[in-house]
């Protein structure tokens, strides 16, 4: 009997520390061409873009570098909010990059959605600390069960590890500097009619609005260009009173923030409303909120034309 305890405590200490050293430690495989310790290992970027899956299918790499002065970099997870976005960029900051014009993500409904992790890629990226605090931060949601947790620290991107030079080099054909190199083809009128708007959302959620604020205190600290930036919706969705409602408290949290802005710096929201893109073309949008190749290389150029006129 003792032997058999002695075997089931030796095989819980073993998965213990396996699970110490994944959540620790993974980071530090190399490198693929997307995510955050891709950034931090280039040591420096002029302009970091930190989003959601807005930034990833509606900026284009290619214009970003033929068109911004200095090297770019699109740092994407689907469903990016803007209390993880606050926790990445703090997080880069401290392990030394260097960055000169900080870009934004503006996408209401990830500021109106209780604190979570949708794209687990962000655990491979980074620290135990990081994940401790980023569990605090989606268990105070009250949300968050135990099964989550189990996910959250033992059994997620575990297929990824396992698979990780031949997944490497999958996702390091697909992305350059963190920007896609797929091609998504747009839509036709009929297609994006017939689908479904997103629905309504209880105003926006606290911590994601504090997120705004340590990204402009982060902003601050390390006397960096801010930009919001708001990526077009087909029109659909500007005809939509719950996104329309969701977009104006946006838009008043970071007034507020441009407001008492203190950096040395500069600080600038630009919405695609004010960017002369064709929302009612449905050749430019894959779905409703998402960019078609063509819309995001169209749009890229309006945004440097923007960012230059600033």
């Amino acid at each position: 009997m003792k032997r058999v305890l002695t075997a089931i405590g030796s095989a819980l200490l073993a998965a213990f520390l396996l699970i110490i050293l994944k959540n620790e430690y993974a980071r530090l495989l190399p490198v693929s061409t997307y995510g955050m310790q891709a950034a931090i290992a280039q040591e420096e970027t002029e302009n970091l873009f930190i989003g959601s899956s807005m930034f990833r299918q509606g900026l284009s790499i290619d214009v970003l570098e033929e068109e911004l002065p200095g090297n770019s970099y699109i740092l994407s997870y689907n469903g990016n909010q803007p209390a993880l976005m606050a926790m990445e960029l703090q997080y880069m900051l401290e392990e030394g990059l260097k960055i000169q014009n900080l870009y934004i993500d503006l996408y209401p409904y990830t500021a109106a959605a209780d604190p979570w992790i949708s794209d687990t890629k962000i655990l491979l990226d980074t620290d135990l600390d990081f994940k401790l605090r980023a569990w605090r931060l989606m268990a105070e949601s009250g949300e968050a069960s135990f099964s989550d947790f189990f996910e959250f620290f033992v059994t997620a991107n575990n297929e990824q590890l396992l698979t990780y030079p031949v997944n490497n080099r999958l996702v390091s054909s697909q992305f350059r500097n963190g920007g896609t190199l797929l091609s998504q083809e747009g839509s036709t009128k009929e297609e994006l009619d017939a689908l479904g708007t997103l629905g309504g959302r209880e105003g926006l959620n606290e911590a994601q609005v504090q997120g705004y604020r340590e990204i402009a205190a982060l902003a601050e600290q390390y006397d960096l260009n801010l930009y919001f930036l708001e990526t077009p919706k087909y029109e659909r969705m500007y005809q939509d009173e719950d996104y329309r409602e969701l977009y104006e408290l946006c838009l008043q949290e970071v007034r507020e923030l441009e407001r008492s802005w203190n950096g040395s710096g500069s600080f600038a929201v630009i919405c695609a409303e004010e960017l002369n893109f064709d929302t009612s073309d449905a050749a430019n949008y894959q779905d409703l909120i998402h960019l078609s190749a063509e819309g995001r290389k169209e749009y890229t150029k309006l945004l440097c034309v923007a960012v230059a006129g600033r």
